[in-house]
């Protein structure tokens, strides 16, 4: 009978320490619940991210400006799709944005470094047509050496030699925007490299299809890139704004300038937008028809183009349509 005992007051022993820690378990999971809750509901995500069709235009001013938080998802993750292509500049065309989306970035967060310019020096050629080519972007005049630095915090993509580029680097940022800088003597980091705002880059050069020793700085969303003196000022260094608008493939750091339809039952009849006035030469096209798709004539076109009505269009190139 002792032995019995001995052995139910053990079961009972043990059955008891069992349920204390299973009560134990429980009150510990559930704590750390509530203080992950807690965690994040006290967190201020810092990347303004704020998509709206074209239809609620009217309001997005107060929208952007009365939300106390900004978006949970980043603008990269968002846009990208997990796409982290350490070989091609551009991205595939299926992930394009709806054409009546809108798209309000935050280029600089609350907890990021500031805006650093690549380098400071003289702009010796602009974003735009050039010798009937798009001119991608900014050229910045620099010395052999000269240091260059990363616009804003980010991640590496591409760190490689392209013949046109050169020595070339590409940096994406969690506000959703790339960075290009290229004709460099010297690369200074690695693809996957995290590089803070201000941190080097490389040597500026002049290798690749470059002339003198300089700077080619982009500025690039989805692989489209889009003049960079939108939103900085070169002559000063810094930003122009800190908020940048995007729909269809048009940039502004002014909404009011945004293309935006005045209604969904009005249709139009001239050509889709094309940023900056500048429209690319497709195959089929003649002077003829990009002058009836944009409500313009042929021989404003060749004025303001300096060519010829008899001018052979080569697929490529850029006409400025005013």
């Amino acid at each position: 009978m002792k032995t019995l005992s001995c052995a139910k007051f053990f079961i009972f022993t043990q059955t008891k320490r069992q349920l204390l820690r299973f009560m134990n378990y429980k009150i510990l999971t559930l704590g750390l619940l509530c203080n992950l809750h807690l965690y994040a509901v006290s967190q201020t995500p810092d990347t303004l991210n704020i998509i709206v069709n074209a239809g609620q235009t009217d309001s997005i001013y107060s929208l952007h400006k009365e939300l106390p938080v900004d978006s949970l998802i980043l603008m990269d993750d968002m846009l990208y799709q997990n796409n982290w292509n350490q070989a091609q500049i551009n991205y595939p065309a299926n992930l394009s944005r709806p054409k009546d989306e809108i798209l309000v970035i935050k280029l600089v967060s609350n907890q990021d470094n500031p805006f650093t310019i690549p380098h400071k020096g003289k702009v010796i050629s602009k974003f735009g047509i050039r010798n009937r080519r798009l001119h991608t972007g900014t050229d910045i005049r620099l010395n052999s050496g000269d240091t260059v630095v990363c616009a804003f915090d980010g991640r590496v993509r591409m760190a490689k030699i392209s013949s046109g580029y050169g020595n070339m680097v590409v940096v994406r940022h969690k506000n959703g925007l790339e960075t290009l800088y290229s004709h460099l003597k010297t690369i200074c980091v690695q693809v996957n490299d995290t590089i803070l705002s201000g941190e080097l880059i490389g040597l500026g050069g002049r290798t690749g299809h470059a002339t003198c020793n300089h700077l080619h700085f982009e500025t690039r969303l989805l692989g489209q890139a889009f003049d960079s003196d939108k939103y900085i000022d070169f002559e000063t260094s810094t930003l122009k704004s800190n908020l940048l608008y995007y729909k269809n493939r048009q940039f502004e750091i002014d909404f009011a300038k945004l293309k935006v339809p005045a209604s969904k039952n009005q249709h139009s009849i001239s050509a889709p937008n094309n940023p900056d006035g500048i429209y690319m030469i497709q195959k089929g096209d003649t002077l003829w028809n990009i002058a009836k798709k944009h409500n313009t004539s042929v021989s404003k076109i060749c004025t303001d183009n300096r060519i010829a009505a008899r001018t052979i269009l080569k697929i490529g190139d850029a006409l400025k349509i005013n």
